[in-house]
């Protein structure tokens, strides 16, 4: 699995984020969108609250991580 950070611009990251979720959210149904909705968010403010200077604290070297 190979991943480009390389974005052009905001408007492409924005559609990778959103070709993921699709993804994650493909056949699920009901409370079980719901849970995958939380885990991202838990996801994203995980990574929010870290400074711009510490290395990410989900950078376990596996991917996606």
């Amino acid at each position: 699995m190979s991943f480009d950070w390389n974005f052009s611009n905001d408007d492409e990251a924005k559609a990778e984020i959103r070709a993921a979720v699709e993804y994650l959210l493909r056949g699920a149904t009901g409370g079980a969108r719901g849970d995958i909705v939380q885990e991202i968010i838990a996801i994203v403010r995980q990574i929010a609250s870290v400074p711009p200077e510490r290395p990410n604290p989900l950078d376990d070297g596996f991917p996606g991580g």
